[in-house]
């Protein structure tokens, strides 16, 4: 029994080690956006950011109701606005889209 455990604490120690070497070479690696401009570091930042996924998470929930607000032989108004607030959502996931192409850059944006 003495021995299952000290091989057990040698495979945890090796197994720790590893995770060590492994972090290490991973914070001498340079990171993807370390070339990148001013203002695409700061895009970047932006879209990364918690904060702007909330947002983005809001307008989807708001964009989500928004349709759900249709109904048969519904009044012309609200179909007006539903058709407002249809294009305005369109064009903010469009921007959207575009600031994190132009952040993350094509292939990432995809992967």
């Amino acid at each position: 029994r003495a021995e299952q455990e000290r091989e057990e604490k040698a495979r945890r120690a090796a197994k720790r080690a590893k995770k060590f070497e492994i972090k290490r070479i991973k914070m001498k690696e340079i990171p993807y956006y370390a070339n990148y401009s001013r203002a695409r570091r700061l895009l970047h930042d932006l879209c990364n950011s918690k904060y702007f996924d909330l947002v983005i998470a809001g307008v989807i929930g708001l964009n989500v109701v928004s349709m759900s607000l249709e109904f048969y032989r519904m009044p012309p108004f609200l179909g007006d606005v539903l058709d407002i607030l249809n294009i305005i959502f369109t064009v903010i996931f469009s921007i959207e889209a575009i600031m994190r192409l132009v952040a993350l850059g094509f292939f990432r944006y995809f992967k």
